[in-house]
This record gives C-alpha cells, structure tokens and sequence, in this order.
C-alpha cells in the first residue's frame, strides 16, 4: 500500500482545495505472474493390463509453441499413440505444460477524519483481476477422448467491490 503524498502533512497539495480533493488517498495492489503447471496425460488405451492409467508411447513433441495454442488445441493431441502390447508404456510423466497466470489485483482508500478524536470514515475500492485478463484451467489430458487438449474452464473475471467503515 503506497499512501500518496498530497494532504495534510504531505509534501503536495497540503492546503486548499487540492488538499480536500486528492488528500489522505492511498494506493495499492499485487501483480501475480505464475507459469503453467505440468500435468500428467493417460490414453484411453489399455495395453499394459496392470491396471490404471496407461500413458503410451511419444511419436513426436506434445507441448506446441505458444503461438500455437488455443484454448481447442493446447498441445499435439496426435502426439501419443499406444504402446506395446504387455509392455509398461515408455511415456514419462508430467510432461504437457498448461497455461499460466498474469493477473493484476488493485485498491484504492481514503480516510476521511471525523469531528471526533480518533473516528475516521475509511471509503475503499477494491478490484480483483483488474485487467480482466483470463485465466485459463488445465486442459484435458485424456488421449482418447472427445475433448482431449480442449480447456474447459476458467479462473474469475474482473470483481469490483466498494466499501465504507467506520472506524472509532
């Protein structure tokens, strides 16, 4: 929280109408940049007869460059066939890496004195996602299936709140 310096007993602003319009504000906010996570894929193919997830063989790079993601088609959904019969499958693990999160949360407050010692009126605005950036889910990582590498879901959208406490 980055308190401005306009106001009574700031550096600017500190008489006059300057000071009752941009006096005794304050600023804050975080700013998250959070890479994509790895997430692990299964195929729809039962080779191994161990049970569980089988997770095949690689025949060719399954993570796409990002220019070339879309929330249909995050990575080569081509990229996995299966494996040998009665073999463990070759296919590591945690190996398609899905999106990442940028998001900005902002606030803005001011304290307002009253006639009282030690009462003040404190009005906030607060917004989460405040560039409304989307954040995307995991995309789904079951070869096989009709939506594999398609995501489905998505974070919040912007939330704007305001509030009034009274403090005393």
């Amino acid at each position: 929280i980055y308190e401005l310096p306009f106001g009574t007993g700031k550096p600017y602003l500190n008489t006059g109408i300057g000071r009752w319009i941009l006096g005794d504000w304050q600023i804050g906010g975080i700013l998250s940049f959070l890479g994509g996570t790895p997430d692990s894929h299964s195929i729809n193919v039962n080779t191994t007869n161990v049970g569980g997830a089988n997770r095949g063989r690689f025949i060719a790079d399954v993570n796409l460059p990002v220019s070339q993601r879309t929330i249909d088609r995050w990575f080569n959904t081509e990229a996995v066939i299966p494996g040998p019969e009665g073999q463990l499958d070759p296919a590591g693990r945690n190996l398609i890496w899905g999106p990442g999160l940028s998001n900005f949360d902002f606030s803005l407050s001011r304290r307002f004195m009253m006639p009282w010692e030690g009462h003040s009126l404190q009005f906030r605005f607060e917004s989460f996602n405040f560039t409304n950036t989307p954040s995307f889910g995991r995309p789904n990582t079951a070869f096989g299936t009709a939506n594999v590498g398609q995501i489905t879901v998505a974070g919040e959208p912007r939330r704007i709140q305001f509030a009034l406490k009274y403090v005393f």
